[in-house]
């Protein structure tokens, strides 16, 4: 990871990262019901996508998971760019890093998968996953201008 100078803080730039954080979350939200549904279609041997009842619940279902991903990443997020920020660390495999990371904490913090041994790994895996588009679409919004 490279690191570069730490910029200042102000607050058009905190004001940037929050919406990036709140985006990043909505479409970590819409990642999780589109992934459950294919899922969920794969193992019922159905898997349409353009389903009505598929498409008429993806924004309402996609916004209250992207709602609750966002109390749950608020403190982990923080953190982690506190850290990264005292690093210098800038790119986006750092951002990456960082939503990987919360993904798949998260998870074993409030749904316990690995509790069961291995087969918790899919799940978490599939979090973290999540966790990496959320750490894009946050890097692409707030470290970029």
């Amino acid at each position: 990871m490279t690191t570069h100078p730490i910029p200042a803080l102000t607050v058009a730039g905190t004001v940037r990262n929050g919406l990036a954080w709140l985006a990043a979350s909505l479409l970590s939200g819409l990642t999780i019901v589109v992934g459950f549904a294919i899922v969920g279609g794969i193992e019922a041997g159905r898997l349409d996508p353009l389903d009505d009842e598929f498409l008429s619940a993806l924004v309402p279902g996609s916004f209250f998971i992207g709602l609750y991903v966002a109390v749950l990443t608020v403190l982990p997020t923080i953190a982690l760019t506190w850290v990264r920020r005292a690093a210098g660390w800038y790119g986006l495999p750092a951002h990456l890093l960082m939503g990987a990371l919360t993904g798949a904490a998260a998870i074993q913090i409030f749904g316990f998968p690995l509790q069961y041994g291995l087969e918790g790994l899919p799940m978490t895996g599939f979090f973290a996953a999540t966790g990496l588009i959320g750490g894009a679409v946050y890097w692409r919004l707030s470290a970029r201008p």
